[in-house]
């Protein structure tokens, strides 16, 4: 059998390194009056980035009143914005990334959380099946999988092997969905499995033995992690 196991990262938009996203944000004020409820503006903008020079720029947003269906007179508008450039992906308002996503290394839980912590991000939490889909295919196409048939993502969830569900790290309900085939395991009594991470196939592959699973949390000797 070949594997690998790696680490997803998700934070919330931040100052960056260079092993992050790049991702910025502000807030631009334009003057604008318009006789319909839309109208569009341009905003300008300064994209900082790791090296010099900075980026100066502007970029058009549609302006819409939503409180009732008129025009507005000349009044200040503050836009507030945000923009990511990188090699992630974006669900609502969090960035999913690999540091490598060719990288590979042995390691339990409590090790990658630890190592997700120190690149400023945590263990991806799954909230719903929109999430799931977002994570999972982004993983699938992003891990470099070379010759292993299969990948691995910690996830920053657990699962409650005595009421069967699965809690969010911020306490908040889980993700209870697209369980690989034979999943969840209520476990033997020996062991707790309340740890949960994602299989993850290749895109070439039509193996249905993927999703999530649960196991021990304090497995290591066949857990990879992605390293930069």
């Amino acid at each position: 059998m070949k594997y690998i196991w790696f680490v997803l990262l998700v934070e919330v938009m931040s100052v960056v390194d260079s092993h992050r996203p790049l991702t910025n944000g502000g807030s631009f004020e334009v003057s604008s009056f318009s006789t319909k409820p839309k109208t569009m503006a341009e905003v300008i903008y300064r994209m900082c980035f790791p090296k010099v020079p900075d980026y100066r720029g502007s970029f058009v947003v549609e302006i819409e009143r939503v409180d009732q269906a008129t025009g507005w007179d000349m009044m200040p508008i503050t836009v507030d914005w945000f923009s990511y450039i990188g090699n992630g992906t974006v669900y609502q308002n969090l960035i999913l990334w690999f540091p490598d996503a060719a990288g590979r290394r042995y390691i339990n839980i409590t090790t990658a959380s630890k190592y997700c912590n120190g690149n400023g991000g945590q263990l991806v939490d799954i909230v719903d099946k929109a999430m799931y889909d977002v994570v999972y295919n982004y993983c699938r196409q992003t891990i470099v999988f070379g010759s292993h048939d299969r990948g691995y993502i910690w996830l920053g969830s657990s699962y409650n092997t005595t009421t069967d569900t699965v809690t969010q790290s911020n306490g908040k309900p889980g993700y209870y969905g697209d369980w690989r085939p034979g999943y969840p395991d209520r476990g033997s009594g020996v062991e707790t499995n309340t740890g949960l991470f994602l299989r993850i196939q290749p895109p070439n592959t039509t193996d249905p033995y993927h999703g999530m699973l649960n196991n021990p949390r304090h497995w290591s000797y066949r857990y990879t992690i992605v390293f930069d």
